[in-house]
C-alpha cells in the first residue's frame, strides 16, 4: 500500500515528487483516507477550488494507497491543479 510509482505526464517529475513526499506524511494521508477532510471544506469560498481540488488529491491517494496497480497516472489531479494554477 501506497508504493505506486507515478508516472510522468510531460514535466510534471517536480509536481509528482512533491507528491510522492506529501503521500508519504501518515497524519495528512490518514486525513484524507478516511474521509475527515470532507466535513471541514469551505464550498462557498470565492477564492478557494469549491472542494474540488481537495477531492482530487484524496482520490489521488486512495488510488495510491487502496489501488493494484504499481504506477498510477495523477491525470486527474494534474488537470485539477492546471484548472485553477494555468502553469502547471
Amino acid at each position: 500500500m501506497g508504493l505506486v510509482g507515478l508516472q510522468n505526464l510531460g514535466n510534471t517529475c517536480f509536481m509528482n515528487s512533491g507528491l510522492q513526499c506529501m503521500s508519504n506524511v501518515k497524519e495528512l494521508t490518514e486525513y484524507f483516507l478516511t474521509d475527515k477532510y470532507e466535513k471541514e471544506i469551505n464550498e462557498t469560498n470565492a477564492l478557494g477550488t469549491k472542494g474540488k481540488l481537495v477531492r482530487k488529491y484524496a482520490a489521488f491517494l486512495k488510488h495510491l494507497w487502496f489501488g493494484t496497480s504499481s504506477t498510477y497516472s495523477p491525470w486527474a489531479l494534474k488537470q485539477g491543479i492546471s484548472e485553477f494554477q494555468s502553469m502547471v
